[in-house]
């Protein structure tokens, strides 16, 4: 176990503060981020299993990897474990301008897949190209599926990621 202190009013970054006579990767000084969940509301410290944590560079705050480290592991287990995405392949992410939805534009990008996003704004659409979508769709002005056979030329998707529901 390693102890940390968390950085900034986070509970999922911090500082080591004390390791256990086991812990090899970290020490006391080290910046981290956890990806243990429930550390405890308004704790100023955690105990957290070595395995459950990973260096922060210094050029990221405490703050923003708090706030984008559960969004990536959550992107990694979409892409990569839920349903594995594949170069070259086409697929549908639901507001891909949110949190979740901008590291999976950036992650098909970096795999080479096409990730189409549906947006509700011009705006967001913006966001989601510059972060790696490769086609957008304003479900407040278009047809989602007539837009997803044309930019498919008319074939399926394997996968669609919707985590809004009855917009979409």
């Amino acid at each position: 176990m390693a102890a940390f202190r968390s950085g900034f009013g986070t509970e999922a970054a911090g500082v080591v503060t004390r390791v256990g006579c086991d812990v090899t990767l970290f020490k006391p000084g080290d910046r981290v981020v956890s990806c243990q969940a429930a550390l405890g509301a308004y704790s100023e410290a955690h105990n957290v299993a070595e395995d459950r944590l990973m260096h922060l560079p210094d050029a990221i705050g405490f703050e923003l990897a708090a706030a984008s480290f559960l969004k990536g592991l959550t992107t990694q287990y979409l892409l990569r474990q839920t349903y594995k995405v594949k170069a070259d392949e086409t697929f549908l992410f639901h507001v891909a301008a949110g949190g979740v939805g901008l590291i999976a534009c950036q992650c098909a990008k970096a795999l080479g897949a096409h990730l189409i996003s549906t947006v509700g704004s011009a705006e967001k659409a913006t966001l989601a190209r510059n972060a790696g979508a490769w086609a957008t769709i304003n479900y407040r002005e278009e047809d989602i599926a007539a837009r997803v056979s044309e930019l498919t030329q008319g074939k399926k998707v394997g996968v669609v990621y919707d985590s809004v529901g009855k917009d979409t």
